[in-house]
C-alpha cells in the first residue's frame, strides 16, 4: 500500500477515533450535496449561455409561457380571492345563513320572519349564535347635502357573531333594542372618514335619518361591511303586527355553529322547526323550510361558476403554451442532438445529460413567470376596469405573495413538463450512431420518427384546446349580443331612471301627503324642455327587483291541474305608464287619475297571468285579492286591463306572469321615476334633479342614470366573460398557430433532401406546396375534430352560462372549425413556400 493511501486511512482512522463513523458518513452527505450544487450552478450557467447565445428561440420560449403563467395566475388571484378564501372575519368558516322556502314563493330564497328567528335562536343547539338583520335606505338630514344610506337594523349578537370591536367608541349593546330606549347607531368606517372626515368627536352627535333622531355611539372596526354595502347599524326596529306575522319573510339570519358542530347537524335541528312552523300555520301549510348555507358559498354562489368556468379557460391557455413550449424544446433537442452525442462521449453520464435539458427548461419557465407575474399585474388591472360594480369581494383582489407562489409553481411544473420528453431523448442518445448519422439527425430513424409523432401529437393537443377556447368565447359573445337584442316588450332609448325613497308612511295622512308630493313632482318634470313623459312605479325596469305577494286569490280561476305553475309579480304604477313605455295594451284600458284611495281598486294583468289563471284573455271585469281585511275578507281589485308580456326584471329572465296596480291607491315609501326625453337622457339629469327638490329640498335622488347605462350595469357578468374569454381565446390561437408554425417548419428542414430529390425527379412545385399545407391541415382537423368531442361533453357546464343559446349551436361550431382551419393553413404557408424554392443541388448535399 503506498505512503498516501495510508496517510487518508490514517486520517479516517483519527476522524473514526474522534467523531465515529456517524461523524464521517455526515461529511460525505456534506460533499455529496456541495458536489451536486456546484454541478447544478454548473447546469444553470451553461443553461443561461446557450439561452443567451440563442435570443430569438429564448424570446419566443419566455413569451409563450409568460402567457400561459400570467393568464393563470392573474385569475387564480381573482378566484382565489372572491371563491375560495375565506370571509374576512374571525371564525367564518363557521358562519351560516339561514334562509326560509315556501310553496307560496317557489323558487325564491326568504328572510325567516321573527316567529321562525326565535325558535331557530332557541332550540338550534348546533348555533353558538343567531341574529337577524335587515336592510333598507334611509335618508341623513342636517348634515350638508341630504344623503341616502344603506342603513342595516340588527338585532342582540350581531356583532359578537363576526367577532368585532370598536375602532371608536363601542358597539350596539342589548340594552340599545329594548324598548323605550334612546335610538342609537353605529358608522361604518367608510362612512366615518368620507362623511365626517374621521372626526373622533362625531361621538355622542344626533344625527336625523328620516325625520328620526339617532345618537352615535362607536364607529366599527375598518374593513368591516356586514352586508357589503352597509354604511350604518341600528337596533332593528319591528311593529307588534309584524313579530306575529308567520309570513313576514323579511329578516335576513346568520348563525354561527359551536367549535365542534357541523352544519348539517344544524340542518337537521332546523328541519325539525320548519316541520313544526307548517303544522302550526295554516298560512304556510303547503310546506316550510329553513335551509342553511355556509356564509362564504352564499355571498359568491351567483359567481362561482363563472369564475371557475374563467380560471378553467386560463388552465387551457397555460396548458396549450406548454405543449407550445414542448414542441419548440424537441426541435431545439433535435438540432442540439450531435452536441449532447459529443458530450456523451466525452464522460456525460445519461444523468448529467437529462438534468442539464431539464435544468434549460426550467429556466426558461422562471423566465416566463418573472414576464408572466408582469402580465398578471395587469390583468388584474383589467378585471377591475370591467368587472361590474356588484361583484362579490371585489375590493379584496389585489397583488400578493400568494400570486407569486403560485407562478412558480405553475412554471415549475411546466418547466419539468415541457422539458421531459426532451430531456428522456438526450439521455438515450446513442453517441456512435448520432455521429455516424451526422447533424440533420437520425433522418428517417425511428428515433426521428418519434420524434416527428410526438411534436404533431402536442400540436394537435394545441389545437383541441385552443378550439375548446374559442368554442366557448364564440358561444359567450353571441350570448352576449343576443342579450343586448332581446326583446323587453318596451322601449328602452330616450330614458333618464331615478330612485327617490320618501319614506314609510305611518298613517292615512301620511299616505295622502306623499302621494301628493309625488304627484307634484311628476307634473313639474312633466313641463320640463325636452320631456316627453314622465312615470313613476315602484320598482323600475330590468334593475333585477320584483314584488312578490302571498294569498293571492283569482276569483273563477281554472281548476288547480289546469293552471300553469308559477310565481306572480307584482308592479305598483301611475296613470300613462303603459303608453310611456310603448307596452301594448290588448284588452281595456289603463290607469287613469281617477283610480286613486277610496274607489273600486283595479288592476291590470299581463297576457301570462291571464291564461295561467283562467286560459284565456278575456278577463275584464274579473276580480283577484291581493290581501284581506280586518276581518280576513278578500280585499278584492276589478281587473280593468290586460296588456302584453315584458322582461321589465332583467334582460336574461323570461317574461312571467305578472300584474300592475295603481300606485296612487296604496300607500308605498318608494319611487323609481322615469322620464322620456326627446334628446340626450344624461342632458336632463340636473333639471330633473332640481325638479324635484322643488318640491322636497331634502329628498336625496339616487341612482340618476339612463336605461342604456342600467342595461350596461346589468350584463357587467357577461360582458366581463366575453372579454376575458376571447382575449384567452386569441391567446390560444396564436399560440396554436405558432405550435403549427413550428412542427411544419421542423419538418421541411427534417425533409429537405427528400424534397430536393422529389424534385430532381421531377415532382411539380406546387404538389410539394400541397403537401406541405396537407400536414398542417391534418393537424388541425384532427384538432378540431377532438376539440369538438370535448366540447360536446362539457356542454351541460357551458350550458350554465348561456342565455336562450344552445351550447351545442352548430352555427359556432362551423365557424370556429373553419377560422381553426385557416389558422392552421396560415402557419403552415411560409414552411410551405420555403419548401417550394429549395434547390435540388443544394439539397442533395444537404446535411
Amino acid at each position: 500500500m503506498s505512503q498516501g493511501a495510508n496517510s487518508e486511512e490514517a486520517r479516517r482512522s483519527a476522524r473514526m477515533d474522534m467523531g465515529g463513523p456517524e461523524q464521517l458518513k455526515e461529511e460525505i452527505r456534506q460533499a455529496r450535496a456541495g458536489a451536486w450544487i456546484d454541478a447544478l450552478w454548473q447546469d444553470i450557467r451553461y443553461a443561461a449561455r446557450l439561452l443567451r447565445k440563442n435570443p430569438g428561440f429564448t424570446g419566443i420560449a419566455v413569451l409563450t409561457l409568460a402567457l400561459g403563467i400570467g393568464a393563470n395566475t392573474a385569475v387564480f388571484s381573482i378566484v382565489n380571492t372572491t371563491v375560495l378564501h375565506p370571509l374576512p372575519y374571525r371564525d367564518s368558516e363557521r358562519l351560516a345563513d339561514v334562509h326560509a322556502t315556501t310553496t307560496m314563493f317557489p323558487g325564491f330564497q326568504l328572510g325567516l320572519s321573527w316567529i321562525s328567528f326565535e325558535q331557530v335562536r332557541k332550540e338550534v343547539s348546533a348555533f353558538e349564535q343567531v341574529s337577524v338583520y335587515s336592510k333598507t335606505d334611509e335618508t341623513l338630514t342636517g348634515q350638508g347635502d341630504p344623503a341616502q344610506l344603506k342603513t342595516v337594523g340588527i338585532s342582540n349578537g350581531f356583532f359578537e357573531e363576526f367577532s368585532q370591536m370598536p375602532q371608536v367608541g363601542r358597539l350596539l349593546l342589548s340594552q340599545d333594542l329594548a324598548e323605550g330606549q334612546e335610538q342609537v347607531i353605529v358608522l361604518s368606517d367608510a362612512l366615518w372618514r368620507t362623511r365626517f372626515g374621521s372626526d373622533r368627536a362625531v361621538i355622542g352627535r344626533t344625527l336625523v335619518l328620516d325625520k328620526k333622531p339617532y345618537m352615535v355611539v362607536g364607529v366599527a372596526a375598518k374593513g368591516f361591511a356586514f352586508p357589503e354595502d352597509a354604511e350604518l347599524w341600528r337596533p332593528i326596529s319591528l311593529t307588534k303586527e309584524s313579530r306575529q306575522n308567520p309570513t313576514s319573510f323579511m329578516l335576513n339570519t346568520v348563525g354561527k355553529l359551536r367549535p365542534n358542530a357541523t352544519l348539517a347537524q344544524a340542518q337537521s335541528q332546523l328541519n325539525t322547526i320548519g316541520d313544526r312552523i307548517t303544522h302550526a300555520y295554516e298560512e304556510l301549510r303547503g310546506g316550510y323550510k329553513l335551509p342553511a348555507t355556509s356564509l362564504t358559498e352564499d355571498r359568491v354562489q351567483a359567481v362561482k361558476s363563472a369564475y371557475l368556468m374563467l380560471f378553467a379557460a386560463a388552465t387551457l391557455v397555460l396548458l396549450i403554451a406548454s405543449a407550445n413550449m414542448a414542441s419548440l424544446l424537441l426541435a431545439r433537442g433535435w438540432a442540439r442532438q450531435r452536441e449532447l452525442a459529443v458530450r456523451a462521449a466525452l464522460g456525460a453520464s445519461r444523468g448529467r445529460l437529462l438534468r442539464q435539458v431539464l435544468t434549460e427548461s426550467c429556466l426558461l419557465a422562471f423566465l416566463g413567470a418573472i414576464v408572466g407575474l408582469a402580465l398578471a399585474v395587469g390583468g388584474i388591472s383589467l378585471f377591475k376596469v370591467i368587472a361590474p360594480g356588484d361583484t362579490p369581494r371585489i375590493a379584496a383582489v389585489s397583488v400578493n405573495f400568494g400570486m407569486l407562489w403560485f407562478a412558480l409553481g405553475s412554471a415549475l411544473l411546466a418547466g419539468l413538463a415541457c422539458g421531459l420528453a426532451p430531456a428522456r431523448r438526450a439521455a438515450r442518445l446513442d453517441p456512435n450512431s448520432t455521429m455516424h448519422e451526422g447533424s440533420s439527425g437520425a433522418r428517417g430513424s425511428t428515433g426521428s420518427i418519434r420524434h416527428l409523432r410526438l411534436g404533431n401529437l402536442l400540436v394537435v393537443t394545441e389545437v383541441s384546446l385552443a378550439f375548446l377556447l374559442l368554442i366557448g368565447s364564440v358561444l359567450t359573445a353571441k350570448d352576449l349580443a343576443r342579450l343586448l337584442r332581446v326583446d323587453t316588450g318596451f322601449r328602452t332609448d330616450h330614458m333618464l331612471t331615478m330612485d327617490l325613497s320618501l319614506g314609510n308612511p305611518q298613517s292615512d295622512d301620511a299616505v295622502i301627503h306623499q302621494q301628493q308630493n309625488l304627484s307634484d313632482i311628476l307634473q313639474r318634470i312633466q313641463h320640463l324642455p325636452g320631456v316627453e313623459g314622465v312615470t313613476a312605479s315602484l320598482n323600475g325596469v330590468l334593475n333585477s327587483r320584483m314584488m312578490l305577494y302571498s294569498n293571492l286569490r283569482f276569483e273563477g280561476e281554472l281548476p288547480p291541474d289546469q293552471r300553469a305553475k308559477g310565481t306572480s309579480h307584482a308592479q305598483m304604477v301611475t296613470p300613462g305608464y303603459f303608453k310611456m313605455l310603448g307596452i301594448r295594451v290588448m284588452r281595456g284600458r289603463e290607469f287613469t287619475d281617477k283610480d286613486i284611495r277610496g274607489v273600486q281598486r283595479v288592476a291590470i294583468v299581463n297576457e301570462r297571468l291571464a291564461k295561467a289563471h283562467w286560459g284565456t284573455t278575456d278577463v275584464l271585469g274579473k276580480r283577484m285579492s291581493l290581501g284581506t281585511d280586518d276581518k280576513g275578507n278578500p280585499e278584492w281589485n276589478e281587473i280593468v286591463g290586460v296588456v302584453a308580456d315584458t322582461r321589465d326584471i332583467s334582460l336574461d329572465s323570461r317574461p312571467s306572469a305578472e300584474y300592475y296596480t295603481s300606485l296612487f291607491q296604496y300607500g308605498v315609501g318608494s319611487h323609481h321615476i322615469m322620464v322620456r326625453t326627446v334628446g340626450d337622457p344624461e342632458a336632463l339629469a340636473n333639471s330633473v334633479t332640481h325638479a324635484v327638490w322643488s318640491v322636497l329640498p331634502e329628498q336625496p335622488v339616487t341612482h340618476v342614470l339612463s336605461l342604456s347605462q342600467t342595461i350596461s350595469r346589468s350584463l357587467g357578468q357577461p360582458r366581463m366573460r366575453a372579454v376575458l374569454l376571447g382575449l384567452f381565446a386569441c391567446i390560444g390561437l396564436a399560440l396554436a398557430l405558432l405550435g403549427v408554425y413550428g412542427v411544419v417548419s421542423y419538418t421541411v428542414v427534417r425533409r429537405t433532401r427528400e424534397l430536393g430529390i422529389r424534385m430532381a425527379l421531377g415532382a411539380q412545385r406546387g404538389k410539394v406546396l400541397r403537401m406541405i399545407i396537407w400536414q398542417g391541415l391534418a393537424m388541425g382537423a384532427l384538432g378540431v375534430a377532438i376539440g369538438t368531442a370535448g366540447g360536446m361533453a362539457l356542454s351541460k357546464v357551458i350550458a350554465t352560462q348561456l342565455f336562450e343559446l344552445k351550447p351545442t349551436d352548430p352555427a359556432t361550431y362551423v365557424g370556429a372549425a373553419v377560422l381553426m382551419i385557416g389558422v392552421a393553413c396560415l402557419a403552415c404557408y411560409i414552411p410551405a413556400r420555403r419548401a417550394m424554392k429549395v434547390d435540388p443541388m443544394v439539397a442533395l448535399r444537404y446535411e
